[in-house]
C-alpha cells in the first residue's frame, strides 16, 4: 500500500505507508528567517539564482490569527527548469512547497506566478495559494 502525493502537475512522488512524514509547526509570531541560496542551471549556465529567506504566513481560522513558518533552507530540495522565455524554480520542504515562475520579456525579467502549499498534519489543515501577478520586475542581467 502506498500514499501518492502530487508535488506539482506532471510530477508524482510515491511514499511507502511505513514512512513517517514530518510536518511543520506554525508559530504564533514571526521568527528569524534563515537565508538560503536556491539555483537552477542548464549545463554550465545558471538561469535562476535566488538568495532569500522564506517565511510563509497562514490565517488560522480556528485560532483566528496569523501564524508563521520560516522555511529552513538546509531542509529543502530544489528543482526546476530553464527556458528561453519561461523558467521555473520549485522549492520543496517537509509538508509543503513553493514554486516561482519567471518570464523573460525583453528587455525585462519578472516573476509571473508564485504557488505554495503547506500541509499541517497536527491540525489537519491544508493551506494553498497562487499569486498571478508581475512581481520583482527588473532589466535583463540585473537582480
Amino acid at each position: 500500500v502506498t500514499n501518492t502525493t502530487t508535488i506539482r502537475p506532471g510530477t508524482q512522488t510515491t511514499v511507502p505507508s511505513t514512512t513517517m512524514t514530518v510536518r511543520p509547526t506554525l508559530a504564533p509570531q514571526p521568527s528569524p528567517i534563515p537565508t538560503g541560496t536556491y539555483a537552477i542551471s542548464s549545463g554550465n549556465r545558471t538561469c535562476i539564482k535566488m538568495v532569500m529567506g522564506l517565511q510563509l504566513m497562514a490565517q488560522n481560522t480556528q485560532k483566528k490569527r496569523m501564524e508563521y513558518l520560516a522555511v529552513n533552507p538546509n531542509a529543502t530540495q530544489t528543482s526546476g527548469s530553464c527556458g528561453m522565455v519561461q523558467s521555473e524554480l520549485n522549492i520543496t520542504f517537509g509538508g509543503g512547497f513553493i514554486n516561482f515562475n519567471f518570464v523573460k520579456q525583453a528587455p525585462m525579467y519578472y516573476v509571473s506566478q508564485i504557488e505554495t502549499r503547506l500541509q499541517l498534519s497536527s491540525e489537519g489543515m491544508l493551506y494553498y495559494a497562487v499569486i498571478h501577478e508581475k512581481l520583482f520586475t527588473t532589466k535583463l542581467g540585473n537582480s
